[in-house]
């Protein structure tokens, strides 16, 4: 006896006499074509290097003209690492005094 592989079977099977164009599909804002166009507009373009330079330039320039250093990091955790190295040189300053 002869095993009979499983067939998908369309019982409520839609066959179109004229199947639409591509333009009347992607003028469909539902049909996959309109979406997958949609999702190649928004997805998120990588920069060239040199945008990248030119971004990081005017960054650096803005934080000039602010004055401050575009390396300082800011924040509460900034804070606390910037006072535990000044107790920390403090310590080491009287331990040499003592010493």
């Amino acid at each position: 006896m002869t095993r009979i592989k499983k067939q998908r079977r369309a019982a409520n099977l839609i066959v179109l006499d004229k199947t639409p164009k591509k333009k009347e599909r992607l003028a469909d804002p539902e049909s996959y074509e309109s979406r997958k166009q949609q999702a190649l507009k928004k997805r998120k373009k990588k920069l060239s290097l040199y945008e990248k330079a030119r971004q990081e330039a005017e960054q650096q320039a803005r934080n000039d003209a602010a004055g401050r250093r575009g390396s300082q990091k800011l924040g509460p955790l900034a804070d606390k690492i910037r006072r535990m190295n000044a107790e920390k040189k403090k310590a080491e300053a009287t331990s040499d005094a003592e010493a």
